[in-house]
């Protein structure tokens, strides 16, 4: 990596295209050609879609409904081996627009059904009533990777797994965000109410949420908006890991109200940042009650606006493992919860990262001078760069910059 590398999460590694010998690719320019052509796809297609702004609330849509692009029917059989993406390796290339947070014409952006094996990959989707891209599990969808892509302003969860087989999911190299919050909607949960997520996972096995930057999920009435990325309702064994989280009102949780919530998973190498100066309501960075999960080598940084930057909750949350966390605030078991805690440091000053205000949280030389070095654990052998740890590390989601050494041993 060069000395100048741009701090996580990294940038996407370009995705091949597909290839015809596998596909039928079918190229569109306007919204109608897109909303047509994935109502009526196939197995073993891909919809390659042409730089632009796609207006989804001007299509006349093939359901009569409403404005979602709509992969598998409801209730038809399930098709499979599917890409949806945009020509270019940028999202902002193409950019698939709904009628607003409030306007129920174009209730998702993508909607999942009866699909599986599909590939989303380099576009952006927004501005829609409900969810941005949505996984129904009870239709059969599953098997999902979401890559490179910005979803964005939904009026409740931007990205929303549902229900019981909505599996073997990947969120990678992407970005989930409110440009300025969610909106108080008028189906929330209370009714009039902001009711959002980053990621909202709900019965979801095996979820994978990586190199991903999720910013700004609070509530524009300034109410305490729900965790930025939320895994429960039974789900179990998802992996977090080497994402951002910034100015946001709550972080990771896995599991929500019971240890029934999750099983399994790991948080690892995430880096997270709340907003000293924010006038909504923040609550903790991590959280789970989740029984075996693992919290690892994560940097939490509250800036004074919580008292905890890791809470495990529930005696029913056993054999769970905190460990090599890099926070400015406590660790705490709630409720009867007794996990395993090693290595955590709850004393973080700003000055060991680069350039925090800006939400680059690798460490500066500061940093590494004031943190001693820990034994690199075979379930983190890599960091927030996905480069590898060496055999003693610091603690938090960042290791030592090794390319401050010369090969004489000597540091600049």
């Amino acid at each position: 990596m060069s000395a100048d590398a741009a701090p996580p999460p990294q940038a996407a590694p370009p995705f091949p295209p597909p290839d015809p010998m596998v596909y039928q690719i079918i190229d569109v320019d306007t919204a109608q050609e897109l909303a047509d052509a994935a109502w009526n796809l196939q197995s073993n297609q891909a919809i390659v879609i042409a730089p632009g702004s796609y207006d989804l609330a001007a299509v006349s849509f093939p359901n009569g409904v409403d404005g979602r692009i709509t992969v598998g029917r409801f209730g038809a059989p399930v098709i499979s081996n599917i890409q949806i993406r945009g020509a270019t390796d940028n999202p902002a290339d193409v950019v698939l627009r709904g009628a607003g947070m409030l306007n129920p014409i174009v209730p998702y952006g993508v909607q999942i059904f009866t699909a599986r094996d599909v590939l989303l990959a380099n576009f952006s989707v927004g501005e829609v009533y409900y969810h941005a891209i949505g996984v129904q599990g009870g239709q059969g969808a599953g098997d999902i990777r979401i890559y490179n892509v910005r979803a964005f302003d939904a009026g409740q969860q931007i990205i929303k797994g549902s229900g019981a087989g909505a599996d073997d999911v990947s969120i990678e190299y992407s970005q989930v965000d409110y440009t300025v919050g969610a909106v108080v909607h008028p189906e929330g949960s209370p009714p009039n109410t902001c009711y959002t997520n980053g990621i909202d996972v709900t019965g979801g096995d095996r979820w994978i949420i990586r190199d991903t930057r999720i910013e700004r999920i609070r509530c524009q009435n300034n109410a305490m908006a729900g965790p930025a990325i939320l895994i429960w309702q039974g789900s179990a064994d998802t992996l977090i890991e080497r994402n951002l989280i910034l100015d946001s009102s709550r972080g990771i949780s896995m599991g929500l109200v019971a240890s029934s919530d999750h099983s399994g998973g790991i948080v690892r190498n995430n880096l997270i940042r709340w907003n000293p100066s924010a006038t909504y309501t923040v609550d903790v960075p991590i959280y789970t009650t989740s029984p075996n999960a693992k919290i690892l080598h994560n940097t939490a940084l509250t800036r004074g606006r919580y008292a905890n930057g890791i809470e495990v909750r529930f005696s029913g949350a056993t054999g769970v493992e905190v460990a090599n966390n890099l926070l400015d605030a406590a660790v705490l078991p709630r409720q009867g919860a007794t996990p395993i805690q090693s290595g955590n440091r709850s004393d973080a000053e700003l000055g060991w990262f680069r350039d925090e205000a800006n939400g680059d949280l690798r460490l500066s030389t500061s940093g590494e001078s004031a943190l001693t070095a820990l034994p690199r654990r075979i379930d983190v052998l890599d960091d927030c760069l996905s480069e590898a740890r060496p055999i003693m590390t610091e603690p938090g989601a960042c290791g030592r910059d090794l390319r401050r050494v010369f090969a004489d041993g000597f540091e600049l």
